[in-house]
C-alpha cells in the first residue's frame, strides 16, 4: 500500500486520468475496494440529494460510470428532472479523493440494461422484487425481499431494476500529503481534453 502512495504522489498530470480510471475499475471488481461504494449526487426538491450507491459499471473509453438503483427511486425522478450528477470517491488508505461530474441517462428496457442485468446475482436482483418502490412510507421496517421463485417474480422484478449511467465531464483529483497536496482538474469538452494543476 505504501508504494501505491508513492506512486500516486509521483504522477505526471497526463498520466492521472488513466490511473483514476484503473482505480475506478477496481471499485466495480472488489467489494474491498474503497471506491466500491461512492456517494452519488443529484438534484433534488430540497437542493442537492446525495446517497450512498454501489459501482456498477466502468467504461474509461466512453468515460461512463454506472449504478443499479429500483426505477420507482427519487434519484430516477430527479435523473429525469435535471441530468446533472455528481459522484465523490474517497480512499482513506491512499488518502485519495476523486470528484466526477457529468449528465446521467436512465436505462430499462435497452440493452445496457439487459446486460448489467445479467451480470446481477440472484441476492441483488430480489431487491427489486418487492411491490412497495424504495423511499416509499411504510408502516414499519420492511423484511428482506425473498429470492425470486417464479417467472412471474422474474419479470416483476427486472420491470422495476434500471441502471443510471453518468458520461463523465469532469475529474477532480485530490491527493492529501503532509508533504503537500496535489490535485488537478480535468475537463472533457467533446473530444477535448483540458487538464491543469489547481491548488489544493
Amino acid at each position: 500500500m505504501h508504494e501505491q502512495k508513492i506512486s500516486l504522489k509521483l504522477l505526471s498530470l497526463e498520466h492521472i486520468p488513466q490511473e483514476s480510471w484503473k482505480l475506478l475499475r477496481e471499485g466495480v471488481n472488489s467489494v474491498k475496494s474503497a471506491l466500491h461504494t461512492p456517494c452519488l449526487a443529484t438534484v433534488g426538491e430540497y437542493g442537492p440529494s446525495l446517497r450512498t450507491v454501489v459501482l456498477r459499471y466502468c467504461d474509461e473509453e466512453q468515460r461512463i460510470l454506472a449504478c443499479h438503483t429500483d426505477f420507482r427511486s427519487a434519484k430516477i425522478r430527479e435523473a429525469e428532472a435535471d441530468p446533472r450528477a455528481s459522484w465523490l470517491f474517497y480512499d482513506p488508505e491512499r488518502k485519495l479523493q476523486l470528484r466526477l461530474a457529468g449528465q446521467l441517462s436512465i436505462h430499462v428496457d435497452d440493452d445496457f440494461a439487459d446486460s448489467r442485468w445479467r451480470e446481477t446475482t440472484a441476492m441483488g436482483r430480489a431487491c427489486y422484487n418487492t411491490a412497495s418502490g424504495s423511499g416509499r412510507h411504510v408502516s414499519q421496517p420492511a423484511s428482506a425481499p425473498g429470492c425470486i421463485s417464479d417467472e412471474k417474480e422474474a419479470r416483476m422484478a427486472r420491470s422495476q431494476f434500471a441502471v443510471i449511467a453518468c458520461k463523465i465531464e469532469f475529474l477532480d483529483w485530490l491527493l492529501l500529503s503532509a508533504k503537500g497536496h496535489r490535485r488537478a482538474q480535468f475537463h472533457w469538452r467533446a473530444d477535448n481534453q483540458e487538464a491543469s494543476w489547481v491548488t489544493p
